[in-house]
């Protein structure tokens, strides 16, 4: 075991096969660098975390819970399983003939409780399909459904492209916008560059500024038009233009759907508030978060917020109706959270579960910061299905 420290002060404990898996994850960038000059963030934090091979994803150490880097909601409660099975179960009394598609299902926990409890309220899907890029993660998905839902686990069906057409569905990406790989950039005197990485003379990786690309600069022509103000010099942020060949690709999926996506983001005035002149960019290792993301490739998780305002534009474009937006609280209010009652078999575990509902309606930074956009592809509702208190003007 050896130690390492970053330029944020960050000690970190290293095995020998991590050592090992960064540096091929690293040695993977410097080729494209290499081949290239240098390259944009969005590049290098697509290998980082997606590359087939070497990427943080495809890593067999355990990412999600106390044991990995991160916690999302569906690791530490029920809650949010029990309102989107709610949400899914009036869907499904309406058109029985709809299924669940999950994008990027983690660990699996949040598909086997949705099931659980549509089992029990006897609403159950014909299908329930995953759509999961990472064969590792994938083989732990179903591992975890097969002991845990055994009767079921056939009727679900994993995708590793989305070629095949659903006829009409419920999508479900639950912290999967925050992943995609993000292009950064910082406001000079005279125009806005892209912040790209590069080489330095020890062969380590560093930022450095590029004149950005025709899209990247149309972009960040409308989103700084689009703002109450104009960005100081020095400002920087980050674009996501993966957003829209992501949302198209999970729309073309299926004839009709019901896109719920939840994730931590800001309407775009918000995202671009002076305040946040260095951005949202980050990275979690061991439950240690930092903002040194250019350390340990493939070792670290690297995430942005969302751009909730560049969503609902986009879902405009792909002729998609904004159906709802609010936190991610009013999304479970409206979804009868406040009806849950505790399901443990112990004391200890029932009064942790009151705990975690406590933590997640009392307004607490994680249900107000997490937020639930809702979109309809040849399906309209009311927003009042979907949140407590429609949002939608905010954006």
């Amino acid at each position: 075991m050896s130690s390492s420290q970053n330029s944020d002060s960050r000690i970190i404990e290293l095995s020998e096969a991590q050592q090992g898996a960064t540096q091929k994850c690293a040695q993977r960038i410097k080729h494209a660098i290499q081949s290239k000059g240098e390259i944009g963030f969005d590049e290098y934090m697509q290998i980082a975390l997606h590359d087939p091979e070497v990427g943080y994803y495809q890593q067999p150490n355990k990412i999600f819970g106390e044991q990995g880097d991160f916690t999302t909601v569906p690791e530490t409660s029920i809650h949010l399983a029990y309102c989107l099975a709610h949400a899914c179960a009036r869907l499904i009394r309406d058109d029985s003939e709809r299924t669940i598609l999950e994008i990027g299902a983690g660990s699996g926990k949040l598909a086997v409780d949705i099931l659980k409890y549509l089992t029990v309220w006897k609403m159950l899907p014909k299908h329930y399909y995953i759509y999961e890029s990472s064969a590792v993660l994938m083989s732990k998905q179903y591992k975890l459904i097969k002991q845990l839902l055994p009767e079921y686990v056939d009727n679900v069906v994993w995708f590793t492209d989305l070629s095949y057409k659903l006829d009409t569905t419920i999508i479900i990406a639950n912290e999967v916008l925050d992943a995609l790989p993000v292009k950064c950039f910082e406001v000079q005197s005279q125009n806005i560059q892209e912040r790209s990485v590069g080489l330095d003379e020890q062969e380590c990786f560093t930022w450095a500024l590029k004149k950005p690309n025709e899209q990247f600069d149309a972009e960040l022509d409308f989103i700084t038009v689009m703002l109450d103000e104009p960005l100081k010099q020095g400002y920087q942020s980050e674009v996501n233009l993966n957003i829209e060949p992501t949302l198209s690709a999970w729309a073309n999926a299926c004839q009709q759907c019901v896109m719920i996506l939840i994730d931590y983001g800001y309407p775009r005035h918000e995202y671009y508030h002076p305040q946040r002149n260095m951005g949202t960019l980050r990275c979690y290792f061991k439950h240690q978060v930092s903002e040194d993301v250019l350390s340990y490739p493939g070792l670290q998780d690297i995430t942005a917020d969302v751009d909730f305002s560049a969503v609902a534009k986009i879902a405009n474009y792909l002729q998609m109706g904004l159906l709802a937006f609010g936190s991610q609280r009013n999304f479970m209010l409206a979804n009868h959270l406040l009806e849950w009652q505790p399901n443990a078999e112990t004391e200890v575990e029932r009064l942790a579960q009151i705990a975690q509902l406590k933590h997640l309606t009392l307004g607490s930074a994680i249900s107000e910061r997490f937020q639930v956009m809702v979109l309809g592809k040849g399906i309209d509702y009311g927003a009042d299905q979907f949140t407590v208190r429609d949002m939608r003007a905010r954006l």
